[in-house]
């Protein structure tokens, strides 16, 4: 499989303090989250389905799927289908991922001129939960390098 999501964490320690409320509903507490860490040299990156490097970034791209991975998890360890749509201007894909069985069929579809080639990538099941929750795992090591404070919260204190 040549589809890969990851996140590079900071360089160095920093110790940003949030000016959010840390009690804030999931959604916009990634938001806040992945706009502080864009304050940062922690990077964002996808490949995959023909593009080395896709445009992300880590505010609005890193946010819209930090937002999306817990529910695509638990769709995936029930063996369900499960969709993180990359919704900014300028990226506008959906990644679909859909048992089978053993295994996981991605979709990419593209809302854009760049058309995914192949459209279709496919990896294990345990691979691709693995790849997922590595994700989360770098999510929560950049909290912590970037804002000790946040990493210590729920949700991010279980990742």
């Amino acid at each position: 499989m040549n589809f890969s999501m990851s996140i590079t964490p900071p360089s160095k320690h920093f110790s940003l303090t949030p000016e959010f409320e840390l009690s804030i509903d999931y959604d916009s507490l990634v938001m806040e989250t992945c706009d502080l860490l864009s304050q940062t040299d922690c990077t964002f990156q996808i490949s995959g389905f023909g593009q080395e490097s896709w445009p992300v970034d880590i505010s609005y791209d890193l946010s819209s799927v930090i937002e999306q991975l817990p529910d695509t998890l638990a769709a995936l360890r029930a063996n369900e289908e499960a969709i993180i749509d990359l919704y900014g201007q300028g990226i506008e894909r959906e990644l679909s991922f859909t048992p089978r069985g053993e295994h996981v069929t991605v979709h990419c579809s593209s809302r854009t001129q760049w058309q995914p080639n192949p459209t279709e990538e496919h990896a294990s099941h345990h691979e691709m939960q693995h790849l997922l929750t590595n994700l989360a795992r770098e999510f929560k090591e950049a909290l912590e390098i970037a804002s000790p404070v946040l990493a210590e919260t729920s949700p991010f204190t279980h990742w």
